[in-house]
């Protein structure tokens, strides 16, 4: 199974697993180390907002510990505030993509974070500050739900608990393809759907369940002619009945779903298109996953999720903007295909990507004009020196155009000196002073302003007489 990279700006499990030691450490130092480590991640780049938060509560902890009078309890209340307010804006902000906001205290539901939290959050935004006496309980209190929510779910999931999800979803597959041909097995193959989705928690979701559906086989059929055709990217109508309700129901439980399975899929359609052609020329080495049939059948699971949210129908949540930036920054053949199918559903899209999209396509259509380095036309010395005589022709004439031009604005410049009614007039060179900008050559500094009557109405109302 290829292995498709997650990037984290930590080196090793080892190293998060170490650091989260090191911010819940009884030891003031080791924490301080931990929260030091944290930055060094941040610089790095995206850290999860859950491991920064917990940075920023074990930081104000650890100076309203050692602070000795250093500093003031209304300083100490507006640092503990402000990282609550940053906690809590930063967990409920990812769940507002709907059209309509929704609150904040039944997003913080949905996340079982207590609600005297999102309480907290909305008095040190709107109202007094909260004691210092609470602050501090409440730091307590998010450190150990952050513990609880997100550290102790950090770890890898036993190879023998991957093994049973992919047992489990090729016998769903099978189900379903038992169903299509008659035999009723729909409430069978939910029951396969349910016991999955109590195996997995979505924090797992992009290094188990999509990865397996990702293998050939499933989401992509191991018989080439089941697959789709480059021609119009049209999936089998088999294909899309069998996986259709589990990608639908996965969607609606688990929120980043439908994001993460389409960038798992950009990333595979990203791979060096020097590298699948040179194991798409070599039958022996060619591997399932690069195979021009199953890139362009995974494209076309792109295009028919996109369909289906333009629709309205589902994967609601899809962050377009961002399969949009991932296609314009890595542009290929197969994210081409995938820009080319939201600009069918979008119109206004439409408009403002075409001339970038046109661009792209110049661009790989040039890579691939010349594909073998024999096809290169030879240039020998007579063509060279054909080539350097032609220039030498050419910027004679530049020349002589330039000298007569210069000649042309000599002549001007003099019948413009000799006429007196003329407004402008050269200034003598010789006469030139260095002078202030927006000075006149003598230093003085000219009036700008308007004559009264052309400088607007009179705002004084004169009576009438």
């Amino acid at each position: 199974m290829i292995k498709i990279p997650r990037v984290v700006p930590w080196t090793s499990l080892e190293e998060f697993q170490q650091v989260h030691q090191w911010l819940y450490a009884e030891s003031p130092n080791q924490r301080e180390i931990g929260v030091k480590r944290v930055k060094a991640w941040s610089s790095r780049g995206k850290v999860p907002h859950a491991v920064v938060s917990t940075a920023a509560f074990v930081e104000v902890s650890l100076r309203d510990e050692f602070s000795y009078g250093n500093i003031s309890n209304h300083e100490l209340r507006l640092l503990y505030s402000m990282v609550f307010i940053r906690f809590v804006n930063g967990m409920v902000d990812p769940f507002q993509q709907g059209t309509f906001a929704l609150s904040i205290s039944s997003i913080a539901v949905k996340l079982n974070m207590p609600l005297w939290f999102v309480e907290m959050r909305h008095a040190g935004t709107h109202e007094h500050l909260p004691s210092l006496q609470i602050l501090r309980n409440g730091c307590k209190q998010a450190l150990q739900w952050l513990n609880e929510s997100y550290w102790s779910t950090q770890k890898p999931l036993p190879s023998a608990q991957v093994n049973k999800i992919r047992s489990l979803i090729l016998q769903y597959k099978e189900l379903r393809k038992e169903d299509i041909n008659g035999n009723n097995n729909r409430d069978s193959s939910r029951k396969i759907i349910g016991k999955i989705m109590e195996l997995v928690s979505e924090e797992y979701i992009s290094e188990s369940i999509i990865p397996i559906l990702l293998e050939p086989g499933l989401l992509v059929p191991m018989a080439k002619k089941k697959r789709a055709m480059a021609q119009d990217l049209s999936l089998l109508p088999e294909s899309k009945k069998i996986w259709d309700v589990m990608l639908q129901t996965f969607d609606k439980e688990w929120y980043t779903f439908g994001n993460e399975l389409i960038l798992k899929i950009l990333e595979i359609l990203n791979k060096d298109d020097v590298s699948i052609k040179s194991d798409m020329n070599n039958q022996e080495v060619q591997s399932t996953h690069t195979s021009s049939s199953y890139l362009i059948t995974l494209s076309a699971w792109v295009k028919h999720i996109l369909y289906i949210y333009y629709n309205g129908k589902s994967f609601t949540n899809l962050d377009v903007n961002n399969i949009l930036e991932f296609c314009l920054r890595k542009p290929s053949t197969n994210t081409q295909l995938i820009l080319q199918t939201m600009m069918e559903c979008d119109e206004e899209l439409k408009t403002s990507v075409s001339p970038f999209v046109n661009y792209i396509n110049k661009k790989l259509h040039s890579e691939d004009i010349i594909h073998n380095i024999d096809e290169i036309p030879k240039i020998t010395d007579d063509d060279m020196n054909v080539e350097i005589n032609k220039l030498k022709y050419e910027l004679d004439k530049i020349n002589k155009l330039i000298k007569e031009e210069v000649s042309v604005v000599s002549e001007n410049n003099r019948v413009s000196s000799s006429n007196e009614d003329s407004a402008w007039k050269m200034y003598d060179y010789n006469e030139w002073k260095p002078c202030a900008l927006g000075c006149l050559p003598n230093g003085q500094v000219p009036c700008l302003d308007l004559p009264l009557e052309l400088d607007g109405p009179s705002t004084v109302i004169k009576s009438s007489t």
